[in-house]
C-alpha cells in the first residue's frame, strides 16, 4: 500500500498552499476537477484557495485515457468548456489563461497541472490577473 503524504501544491504568486483534496471525476459528457487547500495565514486572515471546474469537455471516455491530454483558453469566449474554471479565496471568480495538462496515473491518482490567472481582490499584490499554479495528484473517479 503506497501512502501519498504530499498530493501537491497551489501557488498563488508567490504565496504557496498545501493541497488537501485533489479530485478529477467524470461527469455525464465532462470531467470535473476540484482541488482544495490547507488554510495558511496571511496578513492576519485565513486563507484557503479552492480551485474547480465542472465541467470540463474532453475526449477522454475514462480515466486511463485521461493521460496526455491537455486544454487551454483564454477567457470566456474563448473557453471551449460548458462550464466555467473556477478559483474561490474570497469569493468566486473565473479563471483565465488557463492551461490544464494531464500526465501519467499511477495508485488511482494522475498527475496534472493547472496554470492560470484569477482574481482575489485582497490588495495591490493580490487584486486582479494573479497567476496561480497547481501541481498536483488527483484521485480519479471515472464511474
Amino acid at each position: 500500500m503506497n501512502i501519498v503524504k504530499s498530493i501537491g501544491r497551489l501557488t498563488l504568486r508567490d504565496r504557496a498552499f498545501e493541497v488537501r483534496l485533489a479530485e478529477i471525476k467524470r461527469l455525464g459528457e465532462n470531467w470535473c476537477v476540484e482541488i482544495e487547500t490547507h488554510d495558511k495565514e496571511f496578513d492576519g486572515e485565513s486563507w484557503a484557495p479552492y480551485l474547480y471546474h465542472q465541467g470540463l469537455h474532453l475526449s477522454a471516455k475514462n480515466a486511463v485515457e485521461l493521460q496526455g491530454q491537455a486544454t487551454s483558453w483564454k477567457d470566456e469566449a474563448d473557453d471551449p468548456h460548458p462550464e466555467e474554471g473556477t478559483m474561490y479565496v474570497f469569493g468566486h471568480h473565473d479563471v483565465r489563461n488557463c492551461r490544464i495538462v494531464f500526465g501519467n496515473i499511477a495508485d488511482g491518482r494522475i498527475q496534472f497541472r493547472w496554470e492560470g490567472l484569477c482574481d482575489v481582490f485582497w490588495d495591490a499584490n493580490f487584486e486582479q490577473d494573479v497567476p496561480f499554479v497547481c501541481d498536483c495528484l488527483g484521485l480519479v473517479d471515472d464511474a
